[in-house]
């Protein structure tokens, strides 16, 4: 993750945020069912039943108290999103930044924890800090399980709503084209994943074991992240698409420019919000070459 890319919108609506504080509730419970018969300085308990944990509280406080301290960290919650979701729409917030809120509410309700400890549990002042700290341990996990299913929840939704919005019905791969242009993509496990009108693509980027497609939708540059190979994206497009580097395909009908200076050889393409992409020495003469016969097919 770019911490200095901005965060993507889907990620701060007030679906996804709503969803993350139910997330964490219901994962909060469930791990202090496990968690909390095998921990020291755990008091949280939901049954009222005398145990050694309870200390200095009986088995009906220490009931009360949590149920109070999961109410307090709720609302500290929810209070905490809506500020989140009104600080996305003013400012343009980056991944750095919403990883930096998240630490913050580990940090803040695990602080909260530690003082209702230190109420109604606690009779060694100078056992606060430790406490403290291996509360933010628990609460680091507690808080961020959720966050990431939540995100990756989002993030598929979010896709989802690009194919749509296109017109990228799924289908199965007995799916006859009507369209010449119209290309289906697969992943690496051979499931159609969408499927795309060749003019409304730009470039394909490798990162790692993905590709991530760039395309025009309605005017705007979107992208969509697919487990394959630029290999395979390659065959898939056949003469549609060109390789200019060993990260990058480019569809030919899209360059605006081919440049060679000192600084490097480069490909502009027909989209200002799209940089500049490199090319490779070895990929050069055959680019020229391509982008030469494509000019004489134009003109004749």
């Amino acid at each position: 993750m770019d911490l200095k890319k901005k965060a993507p919108r889907f990620l701060l609506e007030s679906r996804t945020l709503a969803k993350s504080v139910i997330a964490i509730v219901l994962f909060s419970i469930l791990f202090m069912v496990i968690y909390g018969p095998y921990s020291p300085t755990s008091w949280l308990t939901l049954r009222p039943t005398q145990s050694e944990n309870t200390g200095l509280l009986s088995a009906f406080h220490a009931v009360m108290a949590s149920v109070t301290f999961f109410f307090v960290a709720i609302a500290f919650l929810i209070l905490s999103k809506v500020i989140l979701y009104y600080m996305g729409r003013k400012y343009q917030l980056i991944n750095a930044h919403l990883i930096a809120w998240i630490g913050g509410e580990v940090v803040l309700i695990s602080f909260i924890y530690t003082v209702f400890t230190a109420l109604f549990e606690l009779a060694d002042p100078n056992m606060f800090l430790p406490i403290w700290g291996r509360s933010i341990m628990v609460l680091s996990i507690i808080i961020f399980v959720p966050y990431i299913i939540c995100l990756q929840d989002a993030t598929n939704r979010h896709q989802q709503q690009l194919l749509d919005r296109l017109g990228m019905n799924v289908v199965n791969d007995k799916t006859e084209d009507t369209d010449m242009k119209l290309i289906h993509l697969v992943d690496s496990t051979g499931r159609l994943r969408m499927s795309i009108n060749i003019d409304s693509l730009y470039y394909i980027e490798s990162q790692d074991n993905y590709v991530k497609i760039y395309y025009d939708s309605d005017g705007k540059l979107c992208n969509y992240m697919l487990r394959s190979t630029t290999k395979s994206m390659e065959t898939k497009f056949g003469d549609w698409l060109i390789r200019c580097h060993r990260g990058y395909l480019v569809n030919k009908n899209k360059i605006r420019i081919f440049r060679n200076d000192r600084d490097g050889m480069y490909i502009r393409l027909m989209h200002d919000g799209i940089r500049q992409i490199p090319v490779s020495k070895s990929y050069a003469s055959n680019i020229q070459r391509i982008l030469s016969q494509h000019t004489e097919e134009k003109d004749a």
